[in-house]
């Protein structure tokens, strides 16, 4: 015999008239619920404007407008939250697009995130707004405005430039890179990302920085930002504790030919001419 467990949430209110309501969802229910949200204009209605005390906890302040979207409900059978990001006055309604999601992780509701139309927002830049609530639950942002930082990083074998680059199980080969967290700087994730991937501890050699932006698929967009950074006396490979991609030194024309994307290829190429002029190689 087969067994499933399905995660399933049955809560029961009265719409104020005296009618009982039963709503049973299922966990892929919910977050397809705030899923189908993502990138969508909605009306808010404010509950808990900007500087107001929460009402059960009065050392909470509210750092943002905080509400709800009428008429739908959430996972906690109640109308589903929003906060509302990128408006710096207490307002009680506003029209704006939905950009992420906290996910809660051991909670029975996740949170929308909102902003103006043509304001964005990435998802370091959510977590740290809304930590003024959400530090006490366990949680992961999704954001339709992502952005990664990393490194094209360099050292000298034998007078020769050699380039760090990774590639992943795909095949795919790029420069170390990952998701910016709270609280980092862009050099910050740029150099942890390529520590974590690489074993390599790099430095920021100048002020050399190029920017990246495309599309990744359900109208989310992805922005990455790389720095030259440089290395020596350390011997690359895979960093057990976080990484499984092939990490890879290689001299120009080799690391020329192993990149997959041809945005890639032309930062490489800009680098090396930089990297040579400076070294008079």
């Amino acid at each position: 015999m087969t067994h499933f467990c399905v995660d399933l949430f049955i809560f029961i209110w009265y719409n104020g008239k005296n009618t009982l309501w039963t709503v049973a969802m299922t966990f892929a229910e919910r977050k397809a619920l705030v899923r189908s949200y993502l990138g969508k204009m909605v009306d808010i209605e404010i509950d808990r404007p900007l500087g107001s005390t929460h009402p059960k906890h009065e050392k909470t302040i509210y750092k943002l407008n905080y509400g709800y979207v009428p008429g739908v409900m959430g996972g906690d059978g109640k109308e589903l939250d929003v906060y509302l990001m990128g408006v710096y006055r207490p307002v009680k309604r506003f029209r704006a697009r939905i950009i992420g999601i906290v996910h809660r992780r051991h909670d029975r509701e996740d949170k929308l995130v909102a902003a103006p139309r043509g304001m964005e927002f990435h998802q370091a830049e959510i977590e740290e707004a809304v930590r003024f609530c959400e530090k006490y639950f366990p949680s992961y942002v999704e954001s339709i405005f992502e952005k990664s930082c990393g490194t094209v990083s360099y050292t000298l074998i034998n007078g020769r430039v050699h380039y760090l680059l990774i590639r992943s199980r795909d095949g795919y080969c790029s420069f170390p890179k990952g998701h910016m967290e709270r609280g980092e700087s862009e050099t910050d994730t740029a150099l942890r990302e390529t520590w974590e991937e690489t074993s390599v501890r790099s430095d920021i050699c100048c002020d050399k920085r190029w920017e990246i932006s495309y599309p990744i698929g359900r109208g989310k967009h992805k922005k990455v930002v790389y720095f030259l950074a440089t290395f020596k006396d350390q011997t690359p490979g895979r960093n057990e504790d976080f990484e499984n991609n092939e990490v890879l030194l290689l001299p120009y024309e080799e690391a020329l030919a192993a990149l997959t994307h041809r945005d890639t290829k032309s930062m490489l190429t800009e680098a090396d001419a930089a990297v040579k002029k400076a070294a008079n190689l």
